[in-house]
């Protein structure tokens, strides 16, 4: 038995089909059905019940539990040799919102990896919970997200303080209220407690209730006394930004986002309200391992260093 069939069985064992299994890992089906075949001899028992979708045995589940063990600790060997040689190499596996990578991570992946040009950046996009699971699971090495508090098993370190603010177009506002905006809009950096029922009327463009900005937009619906109209609702903060230049509905967006990616032409569109619920901060997660590989302190230090 060697590491080369306990990764084909993991990859079978996750896409349930043959064909899915061989392009993602680059064979034929007959050289993964091959392996297969000679794992399942080498254990004396099937693993698979061969119908559509493939299914584990009983005795599959089991192997399953142990060769993800195996894997985990393939991938330690390598990582604490490369940390011995200090030749690193590895692919590092980073858990982060989409967003939110596309204006924290660019130039500081493009710096990093020269300096460590053997390590591979691979991005995890996905929304603030699911990072958090992913890194319980061991698929990220690193997870770059709001803490949901203390979860066993995971170490954190401060990373950046992020802000949530309601943008509203200043066409959208003058059809609304009319004369009566600027009472409702303060000068930017004076927060109000909370949304006025004003704004009952108003469309909004949401994110879903497990992001942090839906979740604070629902939580200041509910201290407001009034149910939304919802306009859209979608996990991509550029389409809702763009559909809020437009004038199409009132969104709640990460403040640093809008600062990346709107021009300063675009920003003067918008009327900007801050909340004092609004600001939380980020942070690094990893597991708390008996090693950890030094690339991941190597790859928050670097963060950390750009953020200044």
């Amino acid at each position: 038995m060697n590491f080369l069939s306990m990764k084909y069985f993991l990859t079978l064992a996750e896409e349930k089909n043959f064909t899915r299994a061989a392009e993602k890992l680059h064979i034929t089906q007959q050289t993964l059905s091959a392996h297969i075949g000679g794992l399942e001899k080498e254990v004396g028992t099937k693993l698979f019940v061969r119908h559509v979708p493939l299914e584990l045995t009983d005795s599959g589940a089991v192997f399953l539990r142990y060769a993800r063990i195996f894997s985990r600790n393939e991938l330690a060997l390598k990582r604490e040799l490369s940390d011995v040689s200090g030749q690193y190499k590895g692919i590092l596996r980073i858990g982060i919102a989409p967003c939110r990578g596309r204006v924290q991570l660019p130039e500081v992946i493009g710096s990093f990896r020269e300096t460590y040009p053997h390590v591979s950046i691979r991005l995890h996009e996905m929304a603030n919970e699911d990072i958090w699971n992913a890194l319980k699971r061991d698929e990220i090495d690193v997870a770059m997200a709001r803490v949901l508090g203390e979860l066993p098993g995971i170490a954190h370190r401060p990373w950046m303080e992020e802000e949530i603010v309601l943008l509203v177009s200043k066409d959208l506002a003058k059809g609304l209220w009319g004369e009566e905006t600027g009472r409702i809009f303060m000068p930017e950096g004076q927060r109000k407690r909370g949304l006025s029922l004003r704004f009952a009327d108003c469309p909004f463009l949401l994110n879903s209730e497990e992001d942090i900005a839906g979740a604070l937009a629902r939580k200041l619906f509910r201290d407001a006394g009034f149910s939304p109209w919802i306009a859209v609702e979608s996990e991509n903060m550029e389409t809702l930004l763009d559909l809020c230049l437009m004038g199409k509905g009132a969104y709640f967006c990460p403040k640093n986002l809008v600062k990346a990616l709107l021009t300063p032409e675009n920003r003067e569109k918008l009327y900007v309200l801050e909340f004092p619920d609004g600001k939380y901060g980020l942070s690094f997660g990893y597991l708390k391992n008996s090693h950890r590989w030094k690339i991941i302190e190597k790859w928050m230090d670097a963060v950390l260093h750009d953020h200044e």
